[in-house]
């Protein structure tokens, strides 16, 4: 259907030239110059041939019928922003959003994304990396990945797990300069009393020692034994694999350093392992879900449980 309307430019102008009763102060807000919206004004007046503008020296006034149109235009410019607003916010609703470090992200999410989009390639993903952060809310995303306990207490929203044990790893530079074989197991004493007694412990958090925990775990001399190694924290995971790596420090792995345990940058010579931890997937109580999150919860849950 055609439409006999003037131009939406003049319009726009004209509406900005009305709210502001002023020519200058809408050329700013337009990023024009004065003398363009002076033009468009007098083009769209001459166009409707009407006077929408009384004009004085500092001064301009609405006419009747400037004023009429003006709240014509402001309702339909009005109406038209918010229109532009849902569009924009249903394609923010069909992404997928979901909270991982970035070594999950990096080392286990973004193949299992990968397979995702050979089935569904119209489905976008919005990362969040801040998810260890003290600020970080789980209402702000749609699925979250957390590290923590897992003992198999799954919820609506707690809805699956990935246990997965972690064991010591070390560089085998390291072990080269302890004089300690590359090829054979190793007893868990080199740790707690041995050559690497005095080896940096590699941690994430201070305040819970996983550490102490697989020795626990593993001990068989007595509950008061302790690990005097002294404890480094490095918060970032990947940060933490690569201090490992370049023989900081013995780290506590999982399954998602097989790169490096297959590349022989870490090994792993002892069999002791600390269970009852992995990862968790996460979904807000209080989020509204759309369709391509559901599809992609429940494409995820087929495929890790």
């Amino acid at each position: 259907m055609k439409h006999s309307l003037p131009s939406l430019d003049s319009l726009k102008v004209f509406e900005s030239a009305a709210r502001h009763l002023s020519f200058s102060i809408a050329a700013n807000e337009l990023c024009v110059t004065k003398g363009a919206v002076s033009y468009q004004i007098r083009k769209l007046e001459e166009e409707l041939q009407s006077s929408l503008f009384k004009r004085s020296v500092r001064q301009v006034y609405l006419t009747d019928t400037g004023q009429a149109l003006y709240l014509t235009t402001k309702k339909i410019f009005e109406d038209l922003e918010n229109s532009l607003s849902r569009i924009q916010e249903g394609k923010q609703e069909a992404n997928v959003s979901i909270a991982a470090t970035t070594y999950v992200a990096a080392r286990w999410l973004s193949a299992r994304i990968g397979r995702f989009n050979d089935e569904y390639p119209d489905i976008n993903f919005l990362l969040q990396h801040s998810v260890n952060s003290v600020d970080f809310k789980l209402d702000e995303v749609d699925l979250a990945i957390l590290w923590g306990p897992c003992k198999g207490k799954l919820d609506r929203n707690r809805f699956a797990e990935i246990p997965m044990s972690l064991f010591p790893v070390i560089s085998p530079k390291l072990l080269d300069t302890h004089k300690l074989s590359q090829q054979t197991e190793i007893s868990m004493d080199a740790i707690v009393q041995g050559a690497l007694s005095n080896i940096p412990l590699l941690c994430e958090d201070s305040k819970q020692d996983q550490w102490q925990e697989w020795l626990k775990a593993n001990n068989t001399a007595g509950p008061d034994l302790k690990l005097n190694n002294p404890r480094r924290v490095i918060s970032d995971a990947n940060v933490r694999v690569q201090a490992a790596v370049d023989g900081q420090g013995l780290i506590l792995a999982d399954d998602l350093m097989l790169n490096e345990l297959n590349n022989r940058l870490l090994v792993a010579p002892f069999k002791e392992q600390l269970t009852g931890y992995g990862y968790a997937f996460y979904s807000s109580p209080t989020r509204i879900y759309g369709d391509n999150t559901i599809t992609f919860k429940h494409w995820m849950m087929q495929r890790i449980q």
